[in-house]
């Protein structure tokens, strides 16, 4: 038979084990000691107890009912597993598994596809080997779904803060079924016991506990008083308009949880402008209202928000600026420069025998200028270019004006829609 070892500690690396040690009383090891010394073949234990930062702490040990045992290899019966399972008081569980070799601690090629599949499904979990001959020696390992890991095995004395104290759990919450009018006894049976597991964790997967006095907290046989999620009912979530379906909160969450909770559960509209309200017995509940308050079935509303109104007004003003802003664009205004008079100018007598004189360039005349010949030539290309730059920003502005406009039409168009209409 191939016996294999897993690899050193210092070998783990990053995905390194959930479990570094298991501790096992005193009690519980000479129990198995003693049923190993009773017989040749091999016996086999589950282990009850619990994990604590990365400490297992082992309180029992309760024996396999075996399917098949021989001196090398032993079989479980799987109905005293989930007998063992259901029997376990809240807050142990069945941590992993004892078993005897004969001669030595280490895990075979069967115990090590048992250790990976157990991994694969929980990597909470310890397994103990040990041997009664020729001395008794006992190993610890842990699985995860890709490695097997040793583990420290300490056996020693549970501390006084290791120790197990017992309180009772007060729990107290009713439900509602829904069957056919002809049903029968067996019918409402079998639905309960379908039923009863995910109702319940419904209910109880987040309570809330009651606080307790430092004294009656460290002491054994007090209750804890736990609070189950609250059931509210809503009306018209459906189709079917008979039905009532449930949303479960804590007592102290309020009428706003409620809204985020139920918009996962129903389409409701993505544009501003619309909110989600709950009424009960008529009277519509402020967003601070704590679910303990509510005792009767919810009816929700889709409403205008009260900020429609300054929406509107607000998309109302937004147009006519446009409007505004589009009619200044389309009117050019023009300022013609001041004029100024000008002073008669001189008369120059021609002399007959003297070239007619060139008349000297006006060098100013108000808001124009005299240019040389050269320079001309080049003055109406400046010009056309200067004014197709003014009208290609003449057609931008005025693309932007009618986006805008577009823009303001579809929000209005939206805003007017019936709420109806978001609906699938």
């Amino acid at each position: 038979m191939d016996y294999n070892h897993i690899d050193e500690r210092d070998d783990e690396g990053e995905s390194g084990p959930f479990v570094k040690e298991v501790v096992l009383p005193p009690a519980v090891y000479n129990h198995a000691l003693h049923r190993g010394y009773q017989t040749y073949q091999e016996v086999g234990f589950y282990l009850i107890g619990l994990f604590k930062k990365g400490i297992c702490y082992v309180y029992d040990l309760i024996e396999f009912e075996y399917s098949e045992q021989s001196g090398g290899f032993i079989e479980s019966n799987m109905a005293r597993f989930f007998r063992v399972k259901t029997g376990i008081p809240m807050g142990l569980r069945i941590v992993g598994h004892l078993h005897k070799h004969p001669g030595f601690t280490s895990y075979s090629a069967t115990d090590k596809q048992n250790f990976l599949r157990y991994g694969h499904s929980n990597p909470l979990n310890v397994f103990l080997i040990y041997m009664v001959e020729p001395h008794n020696k006992i190993s610890g390992y842990t699985a995860t779904e890709e490695k097997i890991f040793n583990i420290t095995v300490t056996i020693r004395e549970l501390t006084p803060e290791e120790m197990l104290m017992e309180k009772d759990l007060k729990i107290e919450f009713k439900t509602k079924v829904l069957l056919p009018r002809n049903s029968e006894d067996s019918d409402i049976a079998r639905i309960f016991s379908e039923n009863i597991g995910s109702e319940t964790l419904k209910y109880l997967s987040r309570p809330s506990i009651q606080p307790q006095a430092k004294a009656e907290a460290e002491s054994a046989g007090s209750t804890i008083e736990v609070t189950p999620r609250k059931a509210i009912e809503i009306e018209n979530v459906g189709n079917n308009k008979a039905l009532l379906y449930r949303v479960f909160m804590e007592e102290t969450e309020t009428i706003a949880d409620l809204e985020k909770v139920f918009k996962r559960l129903v389409n409701t509209p993505k544009q501003k402008g619309y909110e989600l309200v709950f009424y009960q017995s008529g009277q519509k509940l402020p967003n601070d209202t704590q679910m303990v308050a509510i005792n009767q079935p919810l009816v929700w509303s889709l409403e205008t928000s009260v900020l429609q109104e300054p929406y509107n007004k607000f998309f109302k003003f937004l147009g006519k600026s446009l409007g505004l802003l589009r009619e200044k664009e389309k009117v050019p205004v023009s300022v013609a420069p001041p004029q100024q008079e000008r002073s008669p100018e001189p008369t120059i007598e021609k002399s007959p025998e003297a070239p007619e004189a060139i008349p000297e360039p006006q060098e100013k005349e108000k808001g124009l200028v005299t240019l040389p010949p050269a320079e001309k030539e080049v003055a109406p290309d400046l010009v056309k270019d200067a004014s197709a730059k003014d009208s290609k920003s003449d057609s931008e502005r005025e693309g932007v004006v009618q986006k805008a406009e577009e823009d303001l039409r579809k929000k209005q168009k939206e805003v007017r829609r019936d709420r109806l209409d978001y609906f699938i």
